[in-house]
């Protein structure tokens, strides 16, 4: 059994009852992405993208909220929201953790999501192929999408990234600058290239992950249903980290 958990603060249950009117997807994430076989881990747990599902669907899954939990192989429910889409009326951002939180106002959350959506893609094809680059371009998408009032990525788990934040920092194996590469790029992005995004958030408890994914090409759609069993054979690592409040929120195991 393969089992990924990272737990935090948990946001109250006016949450659920904000997205009770929307449509519903299940999603499942079933393992991290791997096509050249073997995963991206760091710190003692698995860096993103995954492999899973939405309805039923293979997609890739990248994970943008860095405080709450998520189990390989566990159903949850979310509703979606089409980053397109939210560009066009902010107001869509309302059924996001980040446009829902209090924390940014709608149109600060659309930048966030825009700037990690862009992240995304930065990713090589097969992220386990240059684990160190992976693992900058996740800890940036963290960085930029898990600082607000409730959650101080850059503050309490500084430890926690490639190199530094410096957004000046020229080594593309640097968190900062793949911080600094979203600040420049997500607003020079050709009309309609968010179109293919959609966010995924939890409604069936205030405690699971956000994550964005956007719609595969095909040949990523063969990707995701190959090259996955050696993450199966892994075992026996743990690591534990703590959120600004001291308690524990990560615990990552192969078993």
């Amino acid at each position: 059994m393969t089992r990924l958990k990272v737990s935090s603060l948990v946001a109250g249950l006016s949450l659920v009852a904000a997205f009770s009117a929307q449509a519903q997807s299940t999603v499942v994430l079933t393992q991290p992405y791997a096509p050249g076989g073997g995963a991206v881990t760091a710190f003692g747990y698995y860096m993103s993208p995954y492999q899973g599902t939405v309805d039923g669907t293979l997609q890739r899954l990248n994970c943008v909220d860095f405080f709450h939990e998520a189990v390989l192989g566990a159903a949850w429910t979310a509703v979606q929201t089409n980053l397109g889409a939210a560009i066009a009326n902010n107001s869509l951002l309302s059924n996001t953790r980040g446009g829902s939180s209090g924390a940014y106002t709608v149109a600060a959350a659309l930048t966030i999501y825009q700037k990690m959506a862009w992240l995304t893609d930065q990713y090589p094809s097969n992220p386990a192929s240059d684990p160190t680059l992976s693992t900058a371009i996740q800890t940036a998408i963290w960085a930029i999408g898990s600082n607000d009032l409730f959650h101080t990525y850059t503050v309490d788990v500084a430890a926690n990234v490639v190199g530094n934040f410096l957004v000046t920092n020229l080594d593309p194996n640097s968190t900062g600058y793949w911080i600094n590469q979203a600040n420049l790029q997500y607003a020079s992005q050709a009309v309609g290239y968010y179109d293919k995004f959609n966010i995924v958030t939890d409604v069936t408890h205030p405690g699971s992950q956000e994550f964005l994914y956007s719609t595969p090409e095909p040949g990523t759609l063969i990707l995701l249903g190959t090259g996955l069993a050696a993450v199966i054979g892994r075992a026996g690592w743990a690591r534990r980290r703590k959120s600004v409040m001291g308690e524990l929120i990560s615990d990552a195991t192969l078993a």
